[in-house]
C-alpha cells in the first residue's frame, strides 16, 4: 500500500511525467492519498468533504469510479475490509496514516 503518492508520474509509454489532474476519474488525480492495490485507491474528493474509495475500470484506459464515500476512518476501514483490500499490516498503516475523521484530516494536512 502506498501512503504518499508521487505527483510526477509517467504516462503509459513511460516517457514524460503527467501533470496532476483535478478530475477524480483521472489516473493522475492530484489528491490520491492511498493506493490500496493496482485497481483500488482512496482519494480526497475535489470538494474536500470526504474520502472516496475508487476502483479502476477493467479496461487499461478506463476511468476510476467511486465505490464508497466516507467521512470517518472507521467507516473507510470497514469498506476496505469488506472489499478484502486490507491485510493486518496495511490496516495498521491506515490507522497510523489517517485521523479518526475527515474533518481532522483536512485540518492536519499540509496546505499546498
Amino acid at each position: 500500500m502506498m501512503l504518499t503518492p508521487t505527483t510526477s508520474q509517467k504516462n503509459s509509454t513511460g516517457s514524460s511525467p503527467q501533470p496532476p489532474s483535478r478530475m477524480e476519474s483521472a489516473d493522475y488525480y492530484d489528491d490520491v492519498i492511498l493506493q490500496l492495490s493496482p485497481r483500488y485507491r482512496v482519494i480526497t474528493c475535489r470538494d474536500v468533504s470526504q474520502w472516496i474509495i475508487q476502483k479502476k475500470e477493467a479496461s487499461h484506459a478506463g476511468p476510476w469510479r467511486g465505490v464508497s464515500y466516507h467521512t470517518c476512518r472507521d467507516s473507510l476501514m470497514r469498506a476496505c475490509g469488506s472489499l478484502n483490500l486490507l491485510s493486518a499490516a496495511s490496516e495498521d498503516q491506515l490507522l497510523d496514516a489517517l485521523p479518526a475523521s475527515f474533518r481532522e484530516y483536512i485540518t492536519e494536512r499540509p496546505r499546498s
